[in-house]
């Protein structure tokens, strides 16, 4: 168990460097609210999709975020729902 909690906790760790230094300055201040807000509320499945999001790349990151692109899969879409309420996107 106690194996479990450091492995999520390295991947937190990375997935908040990943989100605060992804390549543009708009997703970099977009994830970074997310992560501040949420990042330690994920589940170890909820991280690996944000992880799965991440890897897409910035320009997939910002039309989803914009709704340029609509994603089918659910457990994105919670997670991008997440990430706009962060952002202020859609208010």
């Amino acid at each position: 168990m106690k194996e479990n909690l450091n492995n999520k906790d390295l991947i937190i760790k990375k997935l908040i460097y990943r989100s605060k230094y992804t390549g543009t300055k708009e997703t970099d201040i977009l994830l970074s609210n997310f992560v501040d807000a949420y990042i330690y509320d994920l589940t170890f499945e909820q991280l690996k999709t944000y992880q799965s999001i991440l890897d897409s790349g910035d320009p997939r990151i910002w039309r989803l975020a914009i709704d340029n692109e609509i994603s089918n899969d659910e457990k994105e879409l919670y997670l991008l729902n997440m990430i706009k309420k962060s952002g202020n996107i859609n208010d």
